[in-house]
């Protein structure tokens, strides 16, 4: 006879839940199942997932995976000219500036916007030494 798990039910802030004793959680970037058990499952949604079940079961990473994801998309960690939140806003900027010079006509906006993109690519290359167009 196969032994059954053992359920135990916790409180969270979005209601009861009630949890096997080794529970199995999806990753939700690398998509790998990991097994979790259930004490550390409880500190760990109190702590990092605002005491929310429901937000862990949609944001849940596995340790290690944000750090390859950003290594994966030429985040460079120990790179002091690494990407991050601004080389983002930068190259949407860009990317922006593109979408404008294809949708005008209009002679004086499409110099105002090419001014834009120089001095945004000129930043870019000063800030993380690199060419912003390999990026859009």
């Amino acid at each position: 006879m196969a032994r059954q798990k053992k359920l135990l039910t916790y409180i969270f802030e979005d209601g009861e839940i009630e949890i096997a004793s080794s529970y199995k959680a999806k990753c939700n970037i690398t998509g790998e199942i990991i097994p979790i058990y259930h004490k550390f499952l409880e500190k760990l949604v109190q702590t990092k997932y605002k005491n929310n079940f429901s937000f862990f079961l949609s944001n849940f990473a596995k340790k290690g995976a944000i750090k390859q994801q950003k290594i994966d998309n030429g985040y460079a960690i120990d790179d002091i000219y690494s990407l991050n939140t601004y080389s983002d806003y930068l190259i949407i900027c860009y990317k922006g500036c593109l979408r404008t010079l294809e949708d005008n006509f209009n002679l004086a906006l499409i110099n105002k916007t090419k001014n834009e993109m120089n001095h945004i690519d000129e930043c870019f290359t000063r800030r993380f030494n690199r060419d912003i167009k390999q990026f859009v």
